[in-house]
C-alpha cells in the first residue's frame, strides 16, 4: 500500500476530515490531498514533502519516523536534510553581540585611550612651552592684584562682598539643579535597565518538524520582522491555531520583509520549511532554531 493511501486510510478510522488535519497541521489542504494521492510534485519541495507527510502522520495518531522508513522508497530523497549547518546562525548571533553591547566597547577602549593619552600629552607640552615663554607672568598678575587691594577702599570691599555673596548663592542654585538633574538621569538610567527586554529558551522540540517555546518578558511594544535569506516555507498565526498574520506561502529572498505589529498578542506561533531562509527577530533581537532542522516551529510568549 502506497503511503498516501495508508495515511488517508488512518485519517478515515480516526474520522477526521482535511479540514480539520489542515486545522491542527497548518498544512494546507491541497497539499494534503496531495499526500494522499502520492502526488509529491504538487507540494514545494524535497524537504516540505518530508516534512509535512511527518506532520500529518503525527496528527492522525501514526508514528512519523515509522511510517517515513517503512515508505522511505516512495519519497524523493533529500540529502540537504542530512548535512546541516548552522554556520549562518552562529554568525548572525556573533554579529549582534559584536554590534553592540560591551563588547563593542571593549573593542574600542584600546584606540580611544591612545587618543585621550595623545590629547593629554599635546596639552602638557603647550602648558610647558607657555611657562616657559612666560616666566614672570604669574608673579606679575600676583602684585597687580596686591595693588588693586592696597589702592581699594572700604566701600568697593564692602560692594565685593556682597557680589561674592550673590554669585555663591547663585552658583549654590546651579549646583543644586545639577545634583537634581544627575539624579533624574540615574533614575531613567534604572528605569531603562530595569525595562530591558529578556528572552529565554524554555523548551527545545524534537522529531522531524521540532517546536521550540520562547518566552519574552519586558517587551510592552513589540514587532515581529522576519527576513528572507533564501527560498522558504512561512506561516505565522497568533495565537497558535488562530489568526493568520502573513500568507502561507514560499517566500524568497527577493520578497520584502516582513514587520509586524504584535503589541497585542500574547503568543505567536511560526512554522518554516527552511531555518536557513529566514531570520526571526522580535524588537531586532533574534529567535534561533535551536535543533538541526530544516523544518522547525517557533512558539512565543510573552509575560
Amino acid at each position: 500500500m502506497e503511503i498516501g493511501s495508508r495515511l488517508r486510510e488512518a485519517r478515515e478510522e480516526k474520522g477526521l476530515t482535511l479540514e480539520e488535519v489542515q486545522n491542527t497541521t497548518k498544512i494546507q489542504k491541497r497539499y494534503l490531498q496531495a499526500i494522499e494521492k502520492n502526488e509529491f510534485g504538487v507540494l514545494p519541495g524535497k524537504f516540505y514533502t518530508r516534512a509535512f507527510i511527518r506532520e500529518y502522520a503525527s496528527a492522525i495518531g501514526l508514528d512519523p519516523e515509522q511510517v517515513m522508513e517503512e515508505h522511505k522508497s516512495e519519497l524523493p530523497a533529500n540529502e540537504e536534510e542530512q548535512v546541516i549547518t548552522y554556520s549562518r546562525v552562529q554568525k548572525s548571533k556573533s554579529d549582534n553581540r559584536g554590534s553592540k553591547g560591551p563588547g563593542s566597547f571593549s573593542k574600542a577602549f584600546p584606540t580611544v585611550l591612545t587618543i585621550v593619552l595623545i590629547i593629554g600629552l599635546l596639552f602638557v607640552a603647550w602648558y610647558f612651552i607657555l611657562q616657559v615663554s612666560n616666566p614672570n607672568d604669574s608673579s606679575n598678575e600676583e602684585e597687580s592684584s596686591e595693588d588693586q587691594v592696597d589702592v581699594s577702599n572700604t566701600d568697593d570691599q564692602e560692594s565685593g562682598e556682597e557680589s561674592n555673596e550673590g554669585s555663591n548663592d547663585e552658583s549654590s542654585e546651579e549646583n543644586e539643579e545639577d545634583s537634581d538633574e544627575e539624579s533624574n538621569a540615574e533614575d531613567e538610567s534604572e528605569e531603562e535597565e530595569q525595562e530591558e527586554m529578556d528572552i529565554s529558551l524554555e523548551d527545545t522540540g524534537s522529531g522531524g518538524f521540532p517546536e521550540h517555546t520562547y518566552e519574552i518578558t519586558n517587551a510592552d511594544d513589540r514587532e515581529l520582522t522576519i527576513e528572507f535569506d533564501g527560498e522558504s516555507y512561512l506561516a505565522v498565526n497568533a495565537p497558535k491555531g488562530g489568526e493568520s498574520l502573513a500568507d502561507e506561502r514560499i517566500y524568497t529572498a527577493d520578497d520584502d520583509n516582513l514587520e509586524i505589529d504584535i503589541s497585542d498578542q500574547e503568543e505567536v506561533y511560526i512554522s518554516t520549511g527552511s531555518v536557513s531562509g529566514i531570520t526571526v527577530k522580535v524588537n531586532d533581537e533574534e529567535i534561533e532554531f535551536p535543533a538541526e532542522n530544516h523544518t522547525q516551529k517557533l512558539l512565543i510568549r510573552f509575560e
